[in-house]
């Protein structure tokens, strides 16, 4: 039994073999506990939406029938899952294990500029939280999108609110990002250190620490350092589909993804670890004054599993999980690009769903694909759930 267990790190693996007889289920209890849980890929499809659990070789675990409209954009521990019931408004958070559910906020007030007093309809495209919903200090960031100016373009920015508000606030610069410069688009978000910190297109980090009043509708007051980074070498890069920022030992990394071409699959990973502050260098030329920090490629991922998506990146070490080698797990999430897939009619929504499975660093390196092959889905591309 000790020898079979060992292979069987999935603990609903092990509850149903525990119901096989009496003399299992003693057995079972008392060997060591199952590894903590890794995070399960939400696959959603036209008919069926699936779980499928790493532990358990890539198995359905559930299933279900979605409620029509339903775009997942993210998760958190504990088995929560960002939610837009109609694509884009109804925005939640739901806890999948109770039923439970947050209202979050549909409109943004453009705090940037004092005597703005008006509010925009928002879509969320990915979100975190600084800890869990029902503390009552919970502040909740964004990735957000809407138009600024009635028929303008719109524009990917950030905004915070406090759990249970109806408003969230957007209180970058006006300019900032600054719809002619795409490296200054927001690209990820995480949580570290009593902060929020979001990468931007150009790599560069923005971090915003904000502070509301009692009364949750009310304006929020946010510090913001930007770290500026010495502008990384792209040698050879080939496409870069995304960027991810992820916490490990201690550490903010920056993992980018790659594929050879825009409607090809993922090909490659590159993970890099934050230097610095560090005094800059002049040569007289420029040198690098002006970026006291800068991105420093690992050569070995050294024992980490790395799971990658906007707002809900994790890492976990390979040596609890006896069997399993270092690699970064990936779902598809090329419409975070598309902001105006959402807007589209039923018919017309095509969110990729087939861009999904482990990037192992070899030699040689590998990309594999071992989730089933799924279509595109009118509703929602895939999503972690992290339990």
């Amino acid at each position: 039994m000790s020898e079979i267990v060992r292979r069987v790190p999935c603990e609903e693996d092990r509850v149903h073999m525990a119901v096989v007889c009496r003399s299992w289920h003693a057995a079972l209890a008392k060997l060591d506990p199952p590894p903590p849980p890794l995070p399960c890929l939400l696959l959603p499809s036209d008919d069926l939406t699936r779980t499928y659990c790493i532990l358990s070789g890539c198995r359905s675990h559930h299933q279900y029938h979605d409620q029509v409209g339903v775009r997942y954009f993210g998760s958190y521990d504990g088995g929560y899952i960002f939610v837009a019931l109609d694509q884009t408004r109804r925005h939640r958070l739901v806890d999948l294990s109770t039923g439970g559910i947050h209202i979050l906020p549909d409109v943004v007030c453009p705090r940037y500029h004092p005597s703005v007093q008006h509010v925009h309809n928002m879509v969320i495209l990915a979100a975190t939280l600084s800890s869990p919903p029902d503390d009552p200090d919970s502040v909740a960031a964004g990735i957000v999108t809407y138009q600024r100016d009635g028929d303008g373009p719109r524009h990917r920015r950030y905004a915070f609110w406090r759990m249970g508000a109806g408003v969230a606030f957007d209180t970058m610069p006006p300019h900032n990002p600054d719809p002619t410069d795409p490296n200054s688009a927001v690209e990820d978000v995480v949580y570290r250190n009593e902060a929020f910190h979001f990468l931007t297109h150009g790599e560069d980090i923005d971090v915003c620490a904000p502070a509301f009043a009692e009364n949750v509708n009310m304006g929020a007051v946010v510090a913001t350092t930007t770290r500026r980074f010495l502008p990384r070498d792209g040698g050879n890069d080939v496409f870069v589909r995304a960027r991810y920022l992820v916490q490990s030992r201690g550490e903010l990394l920056m993992v980018v993804r790659f594929t050879p071409h825009p409607q090809f699959p993922t090909s490659e990973f590159k993970v890099f670890r934050m230097i610095g502050p560090q005094m800059p260098d002049d040569d007289g030329g420029g040198g690098v004054f002006g970026y006291p920090w800068s991105w420093s490629q690992l050569d070995t991922l050294g024992g980490r599993m790395l799971f990658v998506g906007r707002g809900c990146s994790r890492s976990y070490e390979v040596a609890s999980y006896p069997g399993f080698d270092n690699g970064v797990y990936f779902s598809d999430d090329r419409s975070f690009y598309d902001e105006e897939i959402m807007f589209r009619g039923v018919n017309e929504r095509q969110y990729p769903c087939s861009d999904n499975g482990k990037w192992s660093e070899g030699p040689p390196p590998d990309a594999e694909h071992f989730f089933p092959e799924q279509g595109p889905s009118n509703h929602s591309s895939p999503a972690w759930l992290l339990i």
